[in-house]
């Protein structure tokens, strides 16, 4: 494992304290939460799972039975999407961003193969905001679903999801938000913000992985997109998984105002560090309006890989927008569609941070950042001025 791991926006340690949380319902409380059972063990176990359905709930101001518990942010997202728009009759129209999750525009995609939907991308400006005068223009009368996230994985961005809640609304179609990167960060109330589905993961803030959640506000109907048995309000079939939730629920309790404070110093020491003594840099995303734990810079001249390989082989672990190690060396489809060029797409680096990283941390990650780049731009041959 690296010594010092800065891409706590792909995920984050498991807190000790979620892990204890855990543990009784893997060695002593196994028992299936399902009441119709009968026995003690069953009744006790749906018990706390209901509490723990509660706490999630009360985290994003939703009432306990709007919350289905799912496999992670990938398949609420999948169940949001999928179980809307199955549920509706003949083709759907959608409208989206140009720069969702993967998870939201490949299934968008998918769909569009079926024949199923006809999906709109609305534009961004270069901080990563959405346009609300075009997106306001794409909700047409046969819309069924809007699909916006509230926090943007690669660069942080923060939308605006009162105004967007408030188009939704005017024309009475749903909501959709993939919250994943932003819930337990900033500000997330569904009501507040007219959502009607939002998806939720553990291990974005210290808890397990695999598991997560889907708001569904009570009068969106969907169809399950998995069969089997009735747990989850006949929606996800499947034993639940009561560690994992049990360890998500605590996570989410966990954490505190002063967390967030920490995480957002750390990474406005990082930013000021960087810009005092690293030239020709930007940064993507907003200054002032954007994530606490997401810190996302260009460095021109150079790539993302080589920093991130160089990073990684001094135990440092961050995270480059490209997708260097698939088929084709693709630049950030984020950052493209907020305008960079591509030589500053391939350029970018994304440091994520957690209140377990320290500013011992971020200074040693910075004096070997000063390096890296110093090397890579002296073999570069588009550095116009070897420093």
């Amino acid at each position: 494992m690296n010594e010092i791991y800065l891409d706590n926006a792909t995920t984050t340690k498991l807190d000790p304290q979620v892990l204890e949380a855990m543990r009784p319902f893997m060695l002593e409380e196994y028992a299936v939460p399902s009441g119709h059972f009968g026995y003690q063990s069953s009744l006790d176990a749906k018990e706390k799972l209901d509490q723990a359905r509660a706490a999630v709930a009360q985290s994003i101001n939703a009432e306990p039975d709007e919350i289905i518990f799912t496999s992670g942010g990938t398949e609420a997202n999948n169940l949001a999407i999928q179980g809307l728009l199955r549920k509706a009759k003949g083709k759907s129209h959608v409208v989206t961003t140009a720069i969702e999750q993967e998870s939201v525009l490949n299934t968008l995609r998918a769909l569009e193969k079926e024949g199923l939907v006809e999906f709109t991308m609305v534009s961004v400006d270069a901080d990563g905001f959405v346009n609300l005068n075009e997106l306001k223009a794409a909700l047409r009368d046969d819309t069924v679903l809007c699909s916006v996230h509230l926090v943007n994985h690669e660069v942080g961005t923060i939308q605006p999801l009162v105004e967007i809640g408030k188009l939704c609304e005017e024309k009475g179609i749903p909501l959709h938000t993939d919250a994943v990167n932003g819930w337990g960060h900033v500000p997330f109330d569904v009501r507040e913000m007219n959502v009607s589905l939002a998806s939720l993961a553990a291990h974005k803030i210290h808890g397990p992985k695999g598991v997560g959640a889907l708001y569904r506000r009570k009068e969106i109907k969907l169809l399950p997109i998995m069969y089997g048995g009735y747990n989850e309000f006949e929606l996800r079939p499947g034993i639940e998984n009561v560690p994992g939730i049990a360890g998500m629920a605590r996570a989410i309790t966990m954490i505190e105002p002063e967390h967030i404070t920490y995480i957002h110093n750390l990474k406005r020491t990082m930013w000021e560090l960087v810009g005092q003594e690293i030239p020709w840099i930007h940064l993507n995303g907003s200054a002032d309006r954007g994530a606490p734990h997401i810190l996302n810079i260009t460095f021109d001249y150079i790539e993302g890989e080589s920093i991130l390989l160089h990073l990684d082989m001094r135990g440092i672990a961050a995270a480059t927008g490209s997708a260097c190690f698939s088929k084709a060396l693709e630049a950030s489809y984020v950052l493209l569609a907020m305008g960079r060029p591509h030589e500053q797409a391939h350029g970018s680096m994304r440091f994520s941070f957690s209140r377990f990283n320290t500013t011992e941390e971020i200074k040693r990650t910075l004096g070997a950042l000063k390096q890296i780049v110093a090397d890579l731009r002296r073999l570069s041959p588009l550095t116009p001025d070897k420093e």
